[in-house]
C-alpha cells in the first residue's frame, strides 16, 4: 500500500472526468420552497444547499456525486439528485465503492489541492481542475476506500467524543452555579 499516492481528477478510469452539470436555464425564475429536489449553488453554507425546488427531471444531476462550485472552491458530497446553480461542476466516480465517507476525504483533499487558487480566478477552469492532482491512499494503483473510509469515520468520533465532553464541561459548570 502506498500512502500518498498522487491521483488526477482528469482521465481517471476511477473518476470521469470532471463534468458541466444539467443547469436549469431559468434560474432568476426559481422558486425556492422546503419541498422538492435540492438546489445546490455556490455557497459554502448548509452543503451548497440555498433550499428546494420543483423543476423539470431532465435538470437533475445525479446523487453519490460531489459538486464543485466553479469560481469559489466549494465543494459538498451530494447525495441525492440535485437541481444547481451557475459554474456549478460535478466529480462523478464509477467506482461502485463511491461513497459519503469516502467522498468527504476526496473532498477534504481537493481542498487542499485548490487551496493555491485565488477565488474566482481562472484558476477554476475545467481544464486546470481536471489536471490537478490530489493525494488518496491507494492500494495496487486504486482508491483504498476502506482506509478512507476508516479515516473518516475515526474523525467523526473523535468530534462527536469533544462536543460530549464539551457538553458535560457546560452541564457540570451550570450545577456548580446553580449549588452556590
Amino acid at each position: 500500500m502506498n500512502i500518498p499516492e498522487e491521483y488526477w481528477l482528469k482521465d481517471n478510469e476511477n473518476i470521469s472526468p470532471i463534468s458541466t452539470i444539467n443547469k436549469l436555464k431559468t434560474l432568476n425564475k426559481v422558486e425556492i420552497s422546503e419541498l422538492g429536489k435540492p438546489y445546490v449553488v455556490r455557497t459554502s453554507l448548509n452543503n451548497g444547499i440555498r433550499g428546494f425546488i420543483n423543476e423539470d427531471e431532465q435538470f437533475l444531476n445525479d446523487g453519490n456525486t460531489i459538486s464543485f462550485g466553479q469560481d469559489t472552491a466549494t465543494m459538498f458530497y451530494q447525495e441525492q439528485p440535485y437541481f444547481t446553480g451557475d459554474k456549478i461542476k460535478i466529480v462523478k466516480s464509477k467506482d461502485k465503492n463511491f461513497n459519503k465517507l469516502n467522498a468527504q476525504f476526496f473532498i477534504a483533499t481537493m481542498t487542499k489541492s485548490f487551496s493555491t487558487f485565488s477565488w474566482g480566478s481562472s484558476s477554476y477552469n475545467i481544464k486546470i481542475i481536471g489536471n490537478q492532482p490530489i493525494n488518496i491512499p491507494t492500494i495496487n494503483k486504486r482508491p483504498n476506500y476502506i482506509l478512507m473510509e476508516t479515516f473518516i469515520t475515526a474523525i467523526q468520533k473523535l468530534v462527536i467524543k469533544d462536543v460530549v465532553m464539551y457538553a458535560d464541561r457546560k452541564i457540570e459548570a451550570t450545577k456548580s452555579v446553580i449549588k452556590n
